[in-house]
């Protein structure tokens, strides 16, 4: 007869009875992501569907601010929460209409992780190897507090009057950059100066430098401002191109549509006029400071891609001389 293991014999037996494997407790948030709504349900359904795809394994958490939704994004969240990573992973927090800097805020005091991410509702994760990565770039690189997960900004003196929205956007006065090599920027995050959405943020820079300026309500140069308190209190602010590598996509502003009304502009010109009227001086003296870059701790899974498209934009750059 064959012989039982111990632990079934004794249990037979009458003696002590076997113990059930305990469950593996799932790892503390370190980072989390920030995700403002109003009335995008089948949007946002999307966009957290990509996270638990691709991040259901990693200390991830995702702040749902629902900001005075009154459509389905309630029914939804209930769904998913009743879903065993949704009642792990998954968090609601309600405002009334306060804009998305605001719920940005409140997701950031909610928080859990020592990396926050401002995440947009129309944004889907593609990717299994982006949430390791940022958090091997922040450990690795403790002098950045601030990376943009899809391009950074140069802000250049004013020369012109900033008399509508079109002239905050003058090439004169800013531009839209990956770092000084195209080829160079799939293989290195790059120093700017300032961010655009989506960013990762170290929750020690916003202890030190507070949070996003509710004066920049509803949006709009917020993110700029923040990563100019941050960079004046000695951390970095860095950008790379992670939307082109193919770990995130995103639709556009589903919920405001594509276009912008002038009523947005006017409001955008407002907060890009108080941007300059506190940073110009800054921006003048910070014109010809070198900026640096780092080695991006590049996953395996994603270098096949970064090669592909490197090598694409490298024929590209030598048939164009």
């Amino acid at each position: 007869m064959r012989s039982c293991p111990r632990r079934v014999r004794l249990a037979a037996a009458g003696g002590p009875p076997a113990v059930a494997p305990r469950p593996v407790p799932a790892p503390a948030p370190v980072l989390s992501v920030v995700v403002p709504t109003h009335n995008n349900a089948a949007v946002l359904g999307r966009c957290l569907d990509s996270w638990q795809h691709f991040a259901s394994d990693q200390p991830v958490e995702i702040l749902v601010i629902a900001d005075g939704c009154t459509d389905g994004t309630h029914g939804l969240l209930d769904g998913v929460r009743r879903s065993p990573w949704g009642a792990r992973a998954v968090r609601l927090f309600e405002e009334q209409d306060v804009h998305e800097l605001r719920c940005d805020n409140r997701g950031f005091r909610e928080a859990s992780g020592s990396l926050l991410l401002a995440w947009q509702d129309d944004m889907f994760l593609r990717a299994r190897w982006l949430v390791p990565e940022l958090l091997e770039a922040f450990a690795r690189y403790p002098e950045i507090g601030m990376l943009s997960l899809i391009r950074g900004l140069r802000l250049l003196p004013q020369v012109h009057p900033l008399d509508q929205w079109a002239d905050l956007q003058r090439p004169e006065h800013l531009q839209s950059t990956l770092g000084p090599s195209a080829l160079l920027s799939w293989f290195r995050l790059a120093e700017v100066d300032a961010v655009v959405r989506p960013w990762v943020v170290r929750r020690a820079c916003l202890d030190a430098v507070g949070l996003l300026d509710e004066g920049f309500v509803p949006t709009e140069w917020d993110e700029a401002d923040l990563a100019y308190r941050i960079r004046r209190s000695e951390w970095a602010v860095a950008t790379h191109g992670y939307e082109r590598a193919g770990a995130f996509t995103h639709l556009g502003s589903s919920t405001l549509g594509f276009g912008l009304s002038e009523a947005y502009k006017a409001r955008a010109l407002a907060n890009g006029r108080l941007f300059r009227s506190r940073w110009e001086p800054t921006i003048r003296e910070d014109l010809s400071r070198p900026r640096r870059t780092w080695r991006r701790p590049v996953r395996a899974a994603a270098v096949p891609r970064m090669l592909l498209r490197g090598a694409a934009a490298a024929a590209g750059k030598l048939w164009r001389s």
